[in-house]
């Protein structure tokens, strides 16, 4: 390295220090003048850095800051909020996702670009929500956990979008090809993870107990390259591979040691790469685009702010909490920045300035809006008429008693435990018979007589164990329709012994959702999403069979009774919500 390159490396970090006094200096987040004085030293304005210089900063700045997300990231932190929340977070990367790739097509940009823009603008920064919530003094209100949550549904989503786009540089834009590719990499890297996951368990402990003073971060940053090595070479890119090593790190039983010791860097790693994304803004040709920037920023933020708000309140049925969370999500983030720097020679516009001032003007709003959270509920909740309230406390009761089925010790949840204990036997017969015709069936490619008939042994053999499989069949029969019944009842919010209104209602939900099943593919394909959107119709499909199932149980319920027909009903699995009420003969039975 020679002396000019090391005197811009000082420089740069001269303005790194210079832009987080600045930031402290006018309240603003630090990533936001970072990002400006970024820009300050490219080569569109200062021309301190040179272009290789620049690329040299952004991929060395974004393995390093991967990796210290890899670190924090944990599989604890996800579950511990509940399925509703991990279910909430995919919601609204979808939601975001289709609205933003909508803006993009309508824009007229092509379908590379649309998905660029999607996936860029789908999800929110980690790093300057806590930094926003921190200087403000809200970072420990309820809401934050939950958000926290979201937030790593959206990091592990953009490490797969991130993923899918470095592929792309190979020059094939064909999806199913691409998939596979990234299926096989991530197949190869995540078989490379497991292993090391295992052994780097087994010799953390060496050293905690011989460790010298840089022996852990050493260690860390060793397994990070060695990682970001391994994925490159795969194809992917370097980015992934940092992430996962993180996420080794964060998962050993002394991670928490290892994250101490890292977290001092973390700083300086985050400095780094936004400053090395500011120095590839032009603020010329930012003027240039303005309008399309406006657009797809304006769009984001409304977006994300009303979908979060509407998520959260499905969450939580909290309006103030519901509001408060959609407006700390509104900022753009890393992972924005990480994709937008991957479209670079593949989009049709500069995604990297729109993300970029997306980043500044999204800090900036956010910071702004969240020190008036009450007087914007104020506002909504006054224009919100009683009716569409209720219709939305209504909608939260209904996610969580649905999603709540499905959590631990939820009703879904510990049924189905039960079931697969009762049928673990027969499971186990029915597999064993597979397991000894395809084995022995080559053994009886003789033929048999019997009763003057002629016919292959191995067809003898199918029948005994066929014959021998019917009981175990027919209990993992009963045992599927319970379960069937269980999924029917709790999706529908109908059980057999539903009014003539109830079964109407889900009648006419079921066929609505038939409609959509139906109509899915023509409208992926009006809206011109990708391919991939068309498996979305199934689960239309499912639920018009489950709501459709639910009404064809309550109708021949009530037929029973009309027709004063015997019923045999398994009590203990019909039973739903504590307000279910089984009907048996002329006797009601309330569950407790």
């Amino acid at each position: 390295m020679d002396i000019a390159s090391v005197l811009t490396f000082g420089l740069v970090l001269l303005f790194a220090t210079v832009a987080g006094m600045l930031s402290v200096k006018l309240k603003i987040p630090p990533v936001v003048g970072l990002l400006t004085v970024g820009m300050l030293l490219g080569p569109n304005v200062l021309n301190i850095a040179n272009p290789s210089e620049i690329d040299t900063f952004a991929e060395i700045g974004a393995i390093l800051l991967l990796f210290m997300i890899g670190v924090e990231f944990s599989i604890a932190k996800l579950l511990a909020t509940g399925l509703r929340t991990v279910v909430g977070g995919l919601i609204l990367i979808l939601v975001t996702f289709i609205v933003m790739y909508e803006t993009a097509v309508m824009l007229g940009l092509d379908a590379i670009t649309s998905l660029f823009i999607a996936a860029a603008f789908s999800m929110s920064s980690t790093a300057i929500i806590m930094k926003v919530l921190e200087q403000k003094g809200l970072v420990e209100r309820q809401e934050v956990p939950i958000l926290i949550t979201i937030l790593i549904i959206e990091d592990v989503f953009a490490v797969f979008m991130l993923t899918f786009f470095s592929s792309l540089k190979s020059g094939s834009y064909a999806t199913e090809g691409i998939l596979g590719s990234i299926l096989v990499s991530l197949g190869v890297l995540g078989f490379g993870y497991f292993i090391l996951n295992k052994v780097i368990q087994k010799i953390s402990d060496v050293f905690l107990r011989y460790q010298a003073e840089d022996t852990l971060i050493l260690f860390s940053f060793g397994l990070g390259i060695i990682m970001a090595v391994s994925a490159s070479l795969l194809g992917l890119t370097p980015s992934i591979g940092a992430f996962l090593a993180g996420s080794i790190i964060a998962g050993l039983p002394n991670g928490k040691a290892f994250e101490d010791a890292i977290r001092p860097f973390s700083l300086l790693f985050s400095a780094f790469f936004f400053l090395s994304i500011g120095m590839l803004i032009d603020p010329f040709a930012v003027l240039a685009t303005a309008n399309t920037t406006l657009l797809l920023v304006g769009m984001f933020v409304i977006t994300v702010s009303v979908a979060t708000t509407f998520v959260f309140f499905l969450i939580s049925s909290d309006g103030r909490s519901s509001l408060f969370a959609g407006l700390a999500m509104i900022p753009l983030g890393e992972f924005s920045l990480l994709i937008a720097r991957e479209s670079v020679g593949i989009a049709q516009i500069n995604l990297v300035e729109i993300v970029s001032v997306g980043v500044l003007v999204t800090s900036m709003v956010c910071s702004f809006v969240l020190g008036r959270t009450e007087q914007i509920y104020h506002i909504i909740r006054k224009s919100l008429s009683p009716q569409s309230i209720q219709t939305l406390v209504n909608a939260s009761k209904y996610f969580r008693r649905v999603v709540g089925a499905f959590e631990p010790d939820g009703y879904f949840h510990v049924l189905f435990i039960r079931e697969i204990k009762d049928v673990g036997v027969d499971l186990l017969l029915l597999l064993s018979g597979a397991i000894l015709f395809f084995f022995t069936r080559s053994h009886f490619q003789f033929n048999m007589f019997f009763a003057g008939f002629t016919f292959k042994a191995e067809i003898a053999l199918a029948v005994i164990i066929i014959l021998f499989s019917l009981v175990p069949l027919i209990r993992l029969l009963i045992s599927l329709k319970r379960i069937f019944d269980a999924l029917s009842s709790i999706f529908s919010y109908i059980t057999p012994q539903a009014t003539k209104t109830a079964i109407l209602r889900n009648l006419l939900i079921s066929l609505i959702f038939l409609g959509i099943f139906i109509a899915a593919p023509t409208i992926v394909d009006m809206l011109a999403l990708p391919r991939v959107f068309y498996w979305l119709s199934f689960v239309f499909g499912a639920l018009s069979v489950l709501f459709l199932w639910g009404v064809i149980r309550a109708a021949s319920f009530s037929f029973s009774l009309k027709a004063g027909r015997p019923l045999g009903l398994f009590r203990e699995r019909v039973k739903v919500s504590k307000r279910d009420v089984v009907v048996v003969g002329r006797k009601k039975i309330k569950h407790a």
